[in-house]
C-alpha cells in the first residue's frame, strides 16, 4: 500500500496546501543541471546521451540514499523522502491554479519573474508563442505535469519520477520515446471518460511524424482540442479552459481508479 499512500498524500498536499507550489522553485534543479553539464559535457558527443546519463545518475543516487536511510534510520524517513520527491514532481494542483489564472487574467506579464518562469514551464510555453497555441498546448502540458510523472512513478518509483523531471528540465520538453506510452495511455483515458468515437476518429486520422516528440504533441493536442470544441465555439476562453480542465480531471480519476485496482491486484506494493 506504499504506492497508494504516496499518491494519496501527495495529491492531498498539492490540493489542500496552496503555498506548496511556491516551494517548487526551478532554480535548484536548473543549477544542478548547469553544474553537471560543466563537468560532463566533454565526455558526451550526443546531448541526449548527456541528458539520459544525468537522469540515470539521479535515479541511482536517490535509490542509494533511500537504501541507506532504510538501513541506518527507519523506513518512515525513506517514505518521507519519497513523498517530498513525488510532491515536487507531481503538479496537478499547480497546473490547475495556473490555468485558472490564465483564464481569469489572460495576461501573466504582471506577475513576478518567478511566477512567469514557473508558468512558462508548467504550460510548455517554450514550444509556442501565440495565445491560441498556448491555449491548445494545455493538453500536452497536462501530460508533462501529471500523467507522465504518474507513469514513471509507477514504473520506477519516486526516483524514476524525478529522473523524468530532470530530462524535462534539460530539453524543455521530454524526449519522445520517454513520454510515448504515458501519452497514449492518457489518450485511452480521454476516450474512456469522454467521447470514444471522437478520440478514435482523430487518432486514426493523424499521421505519424518522423520526430516522435512532435508527433506526441500533435496527437494529444489535436484529440484534446476536438474533445473540447466539437460543435461549440473555441473562441470562448471560459468555455475552453473549463471544459479542458474537466476532461483532464476525469482522465486523472480514471488513472487513479486503474492504479487502485492494480494495487489491490498485487502489481504495486
Amino acid at each position: 500500500m506504499t504506492t497508494a499512500f504516496l499518491i494519496i498524500f501527495s495529491l492531498l498536499i498539492e490540493y489542500i496546501y496552496d503555498p506548496i507550489s511556491n516551494m517548487k522553485d526551478t532554480h535548484v534543479m536548473q543549477s544542478l543541471i548547469e553544474k553537471y553539464k560543466e563537468y560532463f559535457k566533454e565526455y558526451f558527443n550526443n546531448k541526449y546521451v548527456l541528458y539520459l546519463f544525468f537522469a540515470v545518475l539521479i535515479f541511482i543516487l536517490i535509490n542509494i540514499i533511500l537504501l541507506l536511510v532504510d538501513l541506518i534510520l527507519h523506513p518512515f524517513f525513506s517514505f518521507l523522502i519519497n513523498l517530498i520527491i513525488l510532491v515536487y514532481c507531481l503538479r496537478p494542483g499547480e497546473f490547475n491554479r495556473i490555468i485558472d489564472e490564465v483564464k481569469l487574467l489572460d495576461d501573466v506579464k504582471n506577475s513576478k519573474n518567478f511566477e512567469i518562469k514557473r508558468m512558462n514551464y508548467i504550460l510548455a510555453d517554450n514550444l509556442y508563442s501565440s495565445a491560441d497555441d498556448k491555449r491548445s498546448i494545455i493538453f500536452y502540458s497536462s501530460t508533462r505535469n501529471i500523467f507522465n510523472v504518474l507513469f514513471w512513478f509507477l514504473i520506477l518509483g519516486p526516483a524514476g519520477a524525478l529522473a523524468y523531471i530532470s530530462i524535462d528540465f534539460m530539453v524543455n520538453g521530454s524526449i519522445g520515446i520517454i513520454e510515448f506510452i504515458p501519452i497514449h495511455l492518457t489518450l485511452l483515458s480521454f476516450a474512456l471518460v469522454d467521447d470514444f468515437e471522437t478520440c478514435k476518429k482523430h487518432w486514426q486520422s493523424i499521421s505519424m511524424k518522423k520526430d516522435l516528440y512532435l508527433s506526441n504533441i500533435d496527437l494529444i493536442t489535436t484529440i484534446g482540442l476536438n474533445l473540447v470544441i466539437r460543435n461549440d465555439d473555441l473562441n470562448d476562453d471560459e468555455f475552453f479552459y473549463t471544459n479542458a480542465q474537466i476532461i483532464i480531471f476525469r482522465a486523472l480519476l480514471a488513472w487513479l481508479s486503474i492504479i487502485v485496482l492494480l494495487i489491490f491486484g498485487g502489481f504495486f506494493i
